[in-house]
């Protein structure tokens, strides 16, 4: 790991990543590895957790932060998206609470299976209070699921659109 041995906190000797799921799927240490003729559950998934694990489509907002208030001008609004192994194919966003959607720029992944950085240049005119959301669509043209990204992560990882409400004076 960065060109040095893997130490034991990261999985000494050998670390399997497997890109495009969850990190409860990439276990660090094995004890022994045994061949089934079934489907195997693991820790989480016994618990309930999805057994594929899959990571889902995801965008956020990162700037401006919600609650913030700012002056009437242009502001870049700008966050990150990632949608594992598929890679993500657009990212829009709304400044209306959805009545209508932007398209935004996206910066290239630094790989495959990298986050995307987006931003969008916001000619802030009005004041007023205002709600952003964002939305990502992964290679595949499935869009990010709505409904509030405050839903529970359990059982498939974390779903819903990202909202900051912010005020122009």
């Amino acid at each position: 790991m960065n060109g040095v041995p893997l130490p034991r906190e990261h999985g000494f000797p050998l670390r399997a990543v497997v890109p495009g799921i969850y990190g409860m799927k990439n276990v660090k240490w094995l004890q022994k590895v045994e061949l089934v003729d079934h489907n195997y559950k693991g820790y989480w998934e016994e618990k309930g957790w999805s057994d594929t694990a899959e990571i889902l489509t995801l965008s956020q907002i990162l700037m401006p932060m919600t609650g913030q208030k700012m002056q009437a001008g242009t502001h870049v609004v700008g966050g990150i998206a990632y949608a594992g192994r598929r890679g993500v194919a657009k990212v829009e966003l709304s400044l209306d609470g959805e009545k209508t959607w932007n398209l935004v720029e996206l910066k290239s992944p630094l790989s495959d299976f990298a986050w995307v950085i987006w931003r969008y240049e916001w000619k802030a005119n009005q004041k007023g209070n205002f709600r952003l959301r964002v939305r990502a669509t992964d290679k595949k043209g499935n869009i990010q699921e709505s409904g509030s990204l405050l839903a529970r992560s359990y059982p498939d990882g974390a779903k819903g659109i990202h909202e900051i409400k912010i005020s122009i004076t």
